[in-house]
């Protein structure tokens, strides 16, 4: 099965995002913030001498401030990404012609050239138009749910595929 489509700067946007919120890396990344601001304004009331109340107001605020850094944390990946995106993943874009075998998928476009075992796919995970299969924690790659060549017919046919062959992993 040969499916063509075109991935853009949105597409691996989207697949950041994804990894932001499913992968081992980001979640405890996400806690080591939160640890480290915790201990720095604990370090900062006890350097300064307040008193064990004082210390209490502090890691309640803290516990306020938290799903604001939680949320922080996102949107300061993403906005690193989004400035970079063009300098380190312009590989990552353009137009790809996605080869599916039994064994293994290849994906390669005029820049990049992927071969993919179907095994080696460690975890799945898929938005509205996207799937995204995950060689390690942090290395996905990003296929379209619609291929451009492809009719309706085709297009659950190779959905049906991909999906069989993540759930036979």
């Amino acid at each position: 099965m040969i499916a063509k489509f075109d991935i853009t700067d949105k597409d691996l946007i989207a697949q950041q995002k994804n990894a932001i919120k499913n992968t081992k890396f980001h979640k405890k990344s996400r806690i080591m913030q939160l640890v480290v601001f915790f201990v720095f304004v604990v370090f900062i009331l006890f350097i300064y001498g307040f008193s064990k109340n004082d210390l209490i107001l502090g890691m309640v605020l803290c516990l306020i401030v938290a799903p604001f850094l939680w949320n922080s944390y996102e949107r300061a990946i993403l906005k690193r990404f989004k400035k970079d995106i063009f300098k380190h993943h312009k590989n990552k874009m353009g137009n790809f012609t996605l080869i599916l075998s039994e064994d293994e998928f290849k994906k390669e476009s005029t820049n990049l050239t992927e071969i993919i075992k179907w095994k080696d796919i460690q975890k799945f995970e898929d938005d509205d138009d996207l799937y995204f299969l995950y060689i390690t924690d942090l290395r996905a790659i990003t296929i379209k749910k619609e291929p451009d060549n492809m009719n309706h017919k085709e297009v659950n046919e190779y959905q049906t595929y991909i999906e069989n062959k993540i759930n036979q992993i």
